[in-house]
């Protein structure tokens, strides 16, 4: 599990460019196993803590992985805000395993999921060389298919105009809800939906999500995240639309 830098080239590289574990800085190392150990854990609910999520109906059943803080929240961090892009080669896989391990309980439900990423704005992806949303999405996808779901990624949604992920979550909901594409109308039938985020806080994102996709095929069951406020704290029960 642990990532040291490996042969005389990836030993010059870190003394040109030195890494360090973004969970607890331990040094010469991409991540370290205490730190990578929570990426393991299965999915649990978690949309008890975010208040913005108590008012929609149907209830949305969100999952995550681990808790927003400490090392979990230093791996998202340096993905997504400090440049560490080689951190996808952990996080994609985390969330490709969580959506494996959640598959049974899904298809439960419904054989077939249109997985739909929570829409980053592009400045931030021009910034970061990398839509967060949309990769997290594809291995969500991947997990799904492999525990036997017929699954894919549908980019049914874009930013609403104006928003601003900087603006805090109050300018986020005041900003309206994204914009669903014409991708959300590809199949006329109901399509089960999960929807895929890289953090959970007060739920705004998923709220304003699902309302955007009101009216269309997509039907969200469900939403995964890497990580959440409040942590992960209850088994893997799938709420009907």
């Amino acid at each position: 599990m642990n990532d040291r830098p490996r042969g005389p080239g990836a030993l010059l590289a870190r003394l040109v460019v030195p890494v360090e574990c973004p969970g607890c800085r331990a040094p010469d190392v991409r991540w370290c196993e205490a730190c990578e150990a929570p990426w393991w854990e299965p999915p649990l609910r978690c949309e008890s803590g975010a208040p913005r999520l108590s008012a929609v109906e149907p209830p949305l059943a969100v999952w995550s992985i681990a808790p927003l803080d400490g090392a979990a929240h230093g791996a998202i961090a340096a993905w997504k805000d400090s440049g560490r892009r080689d951190l996808v080669a952990l996080l994609a896989p985390a969330m490709e395993r969580a959506a494996h391990a959640l598959a049974p309980a899904l298809g439960a439900a419904i054989p077939a999921v249109a997985v739909v990423p929570c829409p980053a704005r592009a400045a931030h992806t021009r910034r970061r060389g990398v839509d967060v949303p949309t990769v997290l999405a594809r291995a969500a996808a991947a997990g799904l298919a492999r525990g036997g779901l017929t699954a894919g990624v549908r980019p049914a949604l874009v930013p609403a105009r104006g928003s601003s992920r900087g603006a805090g979550d109050r300018g986020r909901w005041r900003a309206g809800p994204p914009r669903a594409t014409r991708a959300a109308w590809r199949d006329p039938r109901p399509v089960a939906a999960l929807l895929v985020d890289d953090v959970l806080t007060t739920g705004a994102t998923l709220a304003r999500a699902m309302q955007a996709l009101e009216g269309s095929p997509l039907v969200p069951i469900g939403a995964l995240v890497l990580a959440s406020a409040e942590g992960p704290g209850q088994g893997p029960v799938v709420r009907r639309a």
